[in-house]
């Protein structure tokens, strides 16, 4: 809707305009309520952000060329669930279904690492990989605030990356980077051999989650 809205009118289609529009959708039905809001809202900020470049590029801030409208998902890709309603019973969570869906599909359940049974859980994103072979899932818990005293005066400017994890460059001049290479690499191996197993168990049939 919010693409389409762009190329029609010119003109962007807020997260509350386009939700009166997808939830009489077939598809918008049979997702959860929550999770299906929690997929315009990402909608919604990946265009904010890209009217902001727009925005920018107009002033002589941007370079018009390094800005491209956000994509359809390809027609065999898959998108992240987001869920922002947890209920946990237990150290068990149980993905939420809309009516419709339930009717179909058998309940899905996650264990909660231990590490995070003590945490207010806020939010859960389930992320597909390798073609959704296998899923990355990622918690947002609250930690309680670690009060210190703070030098308003100064200030620490920090630029994420990949090779360089951090630039940091302080106020009075200092700087140092911090090597993000190694993790990078952790991850990619991590990524490489959970494909690799999971292969391994769909040429076996096993079935059940891989385990290493």
């Amino acid at each position: 809707n919010v693409r389409q809205y762009y190329f029609e009118h010119k003109e962007f289609l807020n997260y509350e305009k386009n939700y009166h529009l997808a939830k009489t959708n077939e598809n918008y039905k049979l997702l959860n309520s929550n999770m299906a809001q929690q997929i315009l809202k990402k909608v919604n900020e990946a265009f904010k952000s890209f009217f902001g470049l727009i925005s920018l590029a107009k002033q002589g801030k941007y370079d018009h060329k390094a800005i491209s409208i956000p994509k359809y998902l390809k027609k065999d890709g898959f998108h992240s669930l987001i869920i922002g309603q947890i209920r946990i019973d237990g150290n068990k969570f149980t993905i939420p279904y809309s009516r419709l869906f339930k009717k179909t599909h058998k309940p899905i359940t996650i264990t909660i690492p231990p590490v995070l049974l003590d945490k207010k859980i806020k939010q859960i994103e389930i992320i597909p990989k390798h073609h959704a072979r296998f899923f990355e899932i990622q918690y947002k818990y609250e930690m309680p605030e670690d009060q210190r005293e703070l030098n308003d005066q100064k200030a620490l400017a920090i630029d994420l990356g990949l090779n360089n994890f951090a630039t940091c460059v302080t106020s009075d001049g200092r700087s140092f980077i911090i090597d993000g290479r190694r993790l990078k690499s952790i991850n990619q191996w991590f990524n490489k051999e959970n494909a690799r197993l999971q292969s391994m168990k769909d040429k076996q049939k096993i079935k059940g989650t891989t385990r290493k």
